[in-house]
């Protein structure tokens, strides 16, 4: 789950991830999906933490019982997900520093979009010779 905050520590928003793979400890398949469970379960820690922007949270879901993994107040490896779907938590973040209003920077326009993270392999011989 990325938990969205202000930089005042409001909360926000919430993007809920199911996640299909990883690979050293980062996130490589997963769906933005619609759980209203886990949304609340988001919200409710997102307005008692107080933290300022991202918060990468990771639980388990056993019998609609939701457990808590993780917490990381960071961009996260999951991040890239919720920007794919439609949030870009870092227009958002830039638009309070100019105290301008956030709009739908925040909001999910693209659910249950199953997204693979890529490796590629880039020759840098030339810039290293």
């Amino acid at each position: 789950i990325d938990i969205i905050n202000d930089l005042n520590g409001n909360y926000c928003s919430n993007v809920v991830r199911k996640k299909y793979a990883m690979r050293s400890g980062e996130t490589d398949c997963a769906v933005v999906v619609q759980n209203e469970n886990i949304s609340n379960f988001a919200e409710r820690l997102g307005k008692s933490s107080g933290h300022i922007a991202n918060l990468d949270v990771d639980v388990f879901v056993d019998r609609d019982q939701i457990y808590l993994l993780e917490m990381n107040a960071r961009f996260g490896g999951g991040y890239p997900f919720s920007h794919i779907a439609g949030v870009d938590l870092p227009m958002a973040i830039v638009k309070w520093i100019k105290r301008e209003p956030v709009t739908n920077e925040l909001v999910v326009k693209e659910y249950n979009k199953v997204i693979q993270k890529n490796i590629s392999f880039v020759d840098l011989t030339n810039l290293v010779t």
